[in-house]
């Protein structure tokens, strides 16, 4: 703060250079709104996944004390490794590619939670945070190019998208929860990890 405070007076000389903004429309919005749907589901995933997971282990996979933390550890530890190496793997296989792989390493990881099993469970939430991991930053890059729509709008209706998904989607899976049973919760995780498996076909249709 003190280093911006003494250089503030020669801020007042920077001038941004002129830029072009078209008006606001709905129509710029329609090539987004598959990728805003896969946003919302995938850090829907996260969040939930961070809020459950724990009540998880404990309440279904019956699993010690000192091991309900654990699906969060796991997640977040390869949540974090993941964002570490996605762009590499990005570079040689391209942003689409590596979302549809994302999602099956996701698939994966929640049909291991759905064993119940402690250690298979920890295992499954460490996948699914290795799959999401790759996701959500390679949406922001499809939506930051998209055809006609400036890439400062793409990845801001992106992001909007996928933060909505991450601060709604755990309420409304904890009434399922509260109304039906926990592990209905991650069956509708899984089904929606399958659906943007599906939704990847139709996002390498519109770049060709």
């Amino acid at each position: 703060i003190g280093v911006n405070f003494l250089f503030m007076k020669r801020y007042y000389h920077l001038k941004a250079a002129p830029v072009e903004k078209e008006p606001f429309s709905l129509k710029l919005f329609k090539p987004l709104l598959l990728l805003g749907v896969v946003s919302f589901v995938s850090m829907g995933s996260e969040g939930a996944i961070v809020d459950w997971s724990g009540l998880y282990l404990k309440e279904i996979s019956m699993a010690p004390e000192t091991l309900w933390g654990l699906g969060f550890l796991a997640f977040s530890t390869m949540m974090t490794l993941g964002r570490f190496l996605g762009d590499a793997v990005s570079t040689k296989l391209g942003s689409v590619k590596i979302v549809a792989l994302g999602a099956l390493v996701a698939i994966v990881g929640y049909a291991m939670v759905l064993t119940t099993t402690t250690y298979m469970a920890i295992a499954g939430f460490a996948l699914c945070g290795l799959g999401f991991s790759v996701m959500v930053p390679e949406l922001f890059r499809i939506g930051g190019n998209v055809k006609g729509v400036a890439s400062s709008q793409g990845v801001s209706f992106i992001a909007g998208m996928g933060y909505s998904g991450f601060l709604f989607a755990p309420p409304l899976l904890g009434y399922v929860a509260k109304n039906w049973s926990l592990v209905s919760c991650f069956w509708i995780m899984l089904c929606c990890a399958i659906l943007v498996l599906g939704a990847t076909y139709f996002m390498g249709r519109r770049r060709t």
